[in-house]
């Protein structure tokens, strides 16, 4: 699984380990992963659970530490939600078209487990938003970037393709009613305009 994973999606699983271990844990939760996602910063998912003020410090404030000074040598298991949601995030990934699996697939995941892991109730209980606005978000950002990326555009002209989340979910729905995937569907419509003379990607 993890040759599949991203530099970034990697550093968040080491940063989940060193995150188990400093609160003497000797298992690898949902709740060191969550940790391990925002501590990566240069990570997508770091930068959504930012955009909504949530930090490794809330969250590793919430935390209970175990017993003793020391945790067991070698590597530390993962938990089975921790497994389900790592397996989940290969889904994500194949839903978006993707063939790496980033921080954003693994966030993705974490919040479809719908509450029931301890890194999904933890993250629910500092959001100031439910997980579907969190999802959007998440999708929106990973949409644009995709978009930006085919299209060429330079860091001064990725506001050209941003959108507001009203406008993203109207898109969704259009992309879904044509049977494409959100990032084709508005590639292309933005490719249209560009032939018609409507927008520019210059």
């Amino acid at each position: 699984m993890f040759e599949r994973f991203t530099d970034q999606a990697r550093r968040s699983v080491v940063l989940a380990s060193e995150a188990a271990r400093a609160h003497h844990h000797d298992y690898l939760g949902t709740e060191h992963i969550l940790l391990g996602l925002i501590r990566e910063h240069d990570g997508a998912a770091a930068k959504s659970l930012e955009a909504f003020g949530v930090s490794a410090a809330i969250i590793d404030s919430r935390l209970t530490t175990g017993q003793g000074e020391q945790t067991r040598s070698g590597n530390i298991p993962f938990t089975r939600h921790a497994k389900r949601i790592l397996e989940q995030s290969m889904r994500e990934t194949s839903l978006l078209g993707h063939e790496r699996i980033g921080t954003e697939q693994i966030l993705l995941a974490l919040i479809d487990d719908d509450r029931e892991s301890t890194g999904a109730r933890l993250l629910g209980e500092v959001l100031p938003v439910d997980f579907d606005q969190l999802r959007q978000h998440i999708l929106r950002q990973v949409t644009e970037h995709r978009l930006t990326a085919e299209l060429g555009l330079g860091p001064t002209q990725v506001t050209n393709v941003r959108l507001t989340d009203a406008e993203h979910a109207l898109c969704v729905v259009a992309a879904a009613k044509a049977g494409q995937r959100i990032d084709v569907w508005m590639r292309d419509r933005i490719l249209d305009a560009a032939r018609s003379g409507g927008a520019s990607t210059e």
